[in-house]
C-alpha cells in the first residue's frame, strides 16, 4: 500500500522544515515541564503562578499576532523563522538564570512573542516546499510531531530534571532552537524572497492588516472556516480544564489520570496519521465538520454520564477520551489545509496570524467561563451542553462550500 502520509518526505525542503519543527516541538514540551516543575515544586508558588504562566504563553498571540502576520507577508519567511529560533534560543537560555517568578514570566512572554512570528512563517513556508497534492499529508505529519512531543517530551524532560534539575532543561530547550535554526538555514534561496505581492508599496502596518482582513472577509469559505474553528476552540476550552473533575466524577482515580490524558494524545496521533493517509479521499471541510460532530457527541456522552452519576465503571470511560483525540485530529489537520489552499501566497502570514489571534483571545476567556458555568450548573451540564453545540456546529461546517482565491472586501479605515 502506498503510504500517502509519508509522501511529503520525498521533498528535501519539507524534510528540512519538518526536521526543524520536530526538534523545536520536543524542546517546547521540555520547556513546559521545566516551568511547571520550577514554579510548583521548587518555588512552591501555587495555582496563581501557574495561571500567570499560562497567560504569559498565550497573550502574545492575541497582542502581536496581527503585526506578525503583516511582517511575515513583507519579508523572507525563512529569515523570520531563523531569527525567531535564534531569539528564542537566547531567551530560553536566560530562563536558566531567572531569580524569581516575575523575571521568569517576562522571559516566557518574550519567548512567545517570537513564536507568534515563527508560526505563520512556518505555515507559509509549508505551502512553498510541498505540492498541493501532498499538503494534507504534510499537515498531518506536523500534527503528529506535536502529539509525539507531548508523549516523549515529559519522559525525556523528567529524566533531565532528575539528573540536572529543571534549570538544566532550559539549556537543552535553548539548544533545540539553535539546532532548528541551523537546519532551516539549509532551505533554498527561493524561500528567502518575500511573498510575490510584497514588492508593492506598503502604506502602513495597519493598512496591510486591513488588507489581510479584507481578504478573509472576501472569501466565505475562509471566513466560515476560521469562525467555526474559533467557536469550536471556545467550546473545547470551556470544558477542557474541567476534564480532571469529569474523570473524578466517573470514577477514574488519580492513578489513571495520566492514562486518560495520554489517551487523548494517542487518539490525536492516530487520527492525524489516518487523515494523512486517507484524508485526500474526502473534501477537507467535510472531514473537519465530521470531526466536530464526532467530538461533540463524545463530549456530550461524557457529560450525560457525569449527570447520571455513572461512576462505577472507572477505566471503561478512558476509551472515550481516545475517541475525543481521534475526532479532534479530524478538526485540526484539515483546518490548516483549508487555510493554505484558500489563501494566496502574499496573504498567507496575515490569514494564519489573524486566525491564531482570534482563537487565542477567546481561549483566554473560555476556561473562566467554563469554571463559572460548572460552579452554577455542574461539570456534567457544561460537558453535555458544549458537546451538543459542538456537534451542531459541525453540522453547519458540512454545508460550507469550497472555493479558492477570494475577492477582497473593503474594510473601513475607521
Amino acid at each position: 500500500m502506498h503510504l500517502t502520509l509519508l509522501a511529503p518526505l520525498r521533498h528535501r525542503n519539507f524534510r528540512l522544515l519538518f526536521g526543524g519543527q520536530v526538534i523545536s516541538d520536543l524542546g517546547d514540551w521540555l520547556n513546559i515541564l521545566a516551568l511547571i516543575t520550577l514554579i510548583a515544586y521548587r518555588w512552591e508558588l501555587g495555582p496563581m503562578a501557574l495561571a500567570g504562566m499560562t497567560i504569559a504563553m498565550a497573550l502574545p498571540y492575541a497582542i502581536f499576532g496581527p503585526i506578525a502576520g503583516v511582517l511575515v507577508d513583507r519579508v523572507s519567511r525563512k529569515y523570520v523563522m531563523i531569527v525567531s529560533d535564534l531569539a528564542r534560543s537566547v531567551i530560553v537560555a536566560g530562563l536558566f538564570f531567572a531569580p524569581d517568578i516575575i523575571t521568569l514570566l517576562v522571559l516566557v512572554f518574550l519567548k512567545e512573542v517570537f513564536s507568534t512570528f515563527f508560526s505563520p512563517a512556518k505555515q507559509a513556508a509549508l505551502v512553498a516546499v510541498v505540492p498541493e497534492d501532498d499538503l494534507l499529508a504534510a499537515n498531518s505529519l506536523s500534527q503528529l510531531s506535536g502529539q509525539a512531543s507531548k508523549v516523549l517530551g515529559p519522559v525525556l524532560g523528567g529524566l533531565i530534571v532528575t539528573i540536572g534539575g529543571p534549570r538544566a532543561t532550559f539549556l537543552v530547550d535553548s539548544a533545540t532552537f539553535l539546532a532548528s535554526a541551523v537546519i532551516l538555514s539549509q532551505l533554498p534561496g527561493a524561500l528567502l524572497k518575500p511573498a510575490p505581492d510584497a514588492e508593492q508599496q506598503h502604506e502602513s502596518l495597519w493598512g496591510d492588516f486591513r488588507a489581510g482582513l479584507s481578504y478573509i472577509l472576501g472569501n466565505f469559505t475562509l471566513a466560515a472556516a476560521i469562525a467555526s474553528m474559533t467557536a469550536a476552540l471556545v467550546l473545547i476550552f470551556t470544558f477542557d480544564s474541567l476534564g480532571a473533575l469529569a474523570l473524578q466524577a466517573l470514577g477514574v482515580g488519580e492513578e489513571l489520570l495520566g492514562l486518560a490524558v495520554g489517551a487523548i494524545g494517542l487518539g490525536t496521533a492516530i487520527g492525524a496519521a489516518l487523515i494523512g493517509q486517507f484524508g485526500g479521499r474526502a473534501p477537507p471541510l467535510r472531514i473537519m465538520g465530521a470531526g466536530q460532530i464526532g467530538s461533540g457527541i463524545m463530549v456530550a456522552v461524557i457529560g450525560f454520564a457525569v449527570i447520571a452519576n455513572l461512576n462505577a465503571a472507572g477505566v471503561s470511560f478512558i476509551p472515550l477520551w481516545l475517541v475525543v483525540g481521534l475526532t479532534g485530529a479530524a478538526m485540526f489537520v484539515p483546518f490548516g489545509f483549508v487555510l493554505q489552499r484558500e489563501t494566496a501566497p502574499e496573504y498567507m502570514g496575515r490569514v494564519f496570524s489573524t486566525s491564531n489571534s482570534l482563537q487565542t483571545i477567546f481561549q483566554l476567556i473560555a476556561p473562566a467561563a467554563g469554571a463559572v458555568l460548572a460552579g452554577a450548573l455542574g461539570v456534567g451540564v457544561v460537558f453535555a451542553g458544549a458537546g451538543i453545540v459542538l456537534a451542531l456546529l459541525g453540522v453547519g461546517v458540512l454545508f460550507i462550500p469550497a472555493t479558492q482565491r477570494p475577492s477582497v472586501v473593503e474594510v473601513p479605515s475607521t
